[in-house]
């Protein structure tokens, strides 16, 4: 018995499976994940956004801030909007904090644009503007000061900062034709042409209508879309920091019965062997049914990169979850150490962003590699070398506790 691990290895097991939360949270874990999955493609914001169009019922039709509003209705994103038929009603739902933010577009939306720009115009040139009889308009439209666009909120924040950067980029065509437009008409011709169907022509045939950006893995691949929405995409992170809980946790009963001298009998030789099967028991049983949620789900990539990763990361949690529980005093430091690590790892790792200047701090934890080399490959030959090292650390680690002891 002594000398067959793999009989301990079962044993450990059995005694596992017995325990009713373990197989509950075996269980949870491809469901939690997809449910996420079909709730993300559900109808889901982390800001509300109320637009009103004031010409949407009168004669005077905003054409450019329809587009713009329907664009923002019709386009994903992680910010809701809905249309109000009036700011009125609008503020009402501002003051129970039923939405976050008002954009009200006016019933003169094009022409306040085409003053905006065509303030621009004179203002870069006024000499030229004054000599082709200009002088009194750039005067009128300098001193207008009319807004394309109100925005009203209750606060600021990045969140809604992060929309108003939607709202300039479905902006920017209006103001792109109306630039134009305006330097065709005030720069070059020198009068207003009444009738801007021709400008419109040769702006729509002439502009670039590709892609502006490609997206691509840093090893050359092109990104294919999975369809997951923004709720999908920390779970990646939060399935590798559970699996680790769970190293974690049988570290903690690992030191109970060492604290209850259940394993007595083991020689001393052999617990450096017995306490990482202990271990491993428990991740390789988790590690199991993450991965294979990963690739039912799709958050997996080709199978033979993500099959070495998740050998790494076991590998490398096991020994991190001994090394923690070596460093600490008893029990009780063990049990309150346990979240406050599982907390600073989901700040640290890039589970939800990623914050470069923890780089120190990310080195140290196992879940950094794995997610890096989700599309970097270097940090695979990275988590190698960090699993080398970690496994010495831990050997280290454990004849210093016996020369102490």
């Amino acid at each position: 018995m002594r000398n067959n691990y793999a009989v301990l290895f079962v044993l450990l097991n059995k005694r596992l499976f017995k325990k009713p939360s373990f197989v509950i949270i075996l269980c949870m874990i491809p469901l939690v994940v997809f449910g996420l999955k079909l709730i993300s493609k559900q109808e889901s914001g982390i800001v509300r956004i109320a637009l009103v169009d004031q010409a949407k019922d009168s004669a005077e039709a905003a054409s450019g801030a329809r587009d713009i509003i329907d664009h923002l209705m019709d386009n994903d994103s992680v910010f809701l909007y809905s249309e109000c038929v009036s700011e009125e009603e609008a503020l009402k739902q501002l003051e129970i904090d039923s939405i976050d933010a008002i954009w009200v577009f006016p019933k003169d939306y094009d022409e306040r644009v085409a003053a905006f720009t065509q303030g621009l115009i004179t203002e870069q040139a006024p000499a030229d503007a004054e000599k082709k009889g200009n002088g009194k308009d750039r005067k009128r439209i300098a001193g207008k000061g009319d807004n394309a666009v109100t925005v009203i909120e209750r606060e600021d924040n990045v969140l809604l900062q992060l929309a108003r950067m939607e709202l300039f980029g479905s902006m920017y065509s209006d103001l792109s034709y109306s630039l134009f437009e305006n330097f065709i008409d005030l720069r070059l011709t020198g009068e207003k042409n009444p009738d801007s169907t021709a400008n419109r022509m040769y702006y729509d045939n002439d502009r670039n209508s590709g892609s502006l950006f490609k997206y691509r893995d840093y090893d050359g691949t092109q990104v294919q879309a999975q369809g997951n929405g923004y709720l999908f995409t920390p779970v990646r992170g939060m399935l590798l920091l559970l699996l680790l809980l769970g190293g974690l946790a049988a570290a903690m009963y690992y030191r109970d019965d060492l604290d209850k001298e259940i394993f007595t009998w083991m020689p001393v030789g052999n617990r450096w062997i017995f306490e990482h099967i202990y271990l491993m028991t428990a991740l390789l049983d988790s590690g199991l049914v993450v991965f294979v949620t990963f690739m039912i789900t799709g958050l997996g990539g080709n199978i033979i990169r993500e099959l070495a990763l998740m050998v790494l990361y076991l590998l490398s949690a096991c020994c991190f979850c001994s090394i923690v529980r070596k460093i600490t005093p008893g029990l009780k430091s063990l049990a309150t150490l346990i979240p406050i690590l599982l907390l600073a790892m989901l700040v640290i790792c890039p589970v939800f962003i990623y914050i470069r200047q923890l780089k120190v701090l990310q080195l140290i934890c196992p879940p950094f590699y794995y997610l890096m080399a989700d599309n970097n490959p270097r940090y695979l030959l990275y988590f190698a070398l960090y699993t080398a090292v970690i496994i010495v650390v831990d050997v280290l680690t454990d004849l210093g506790s016996r020369c102490s002891g």
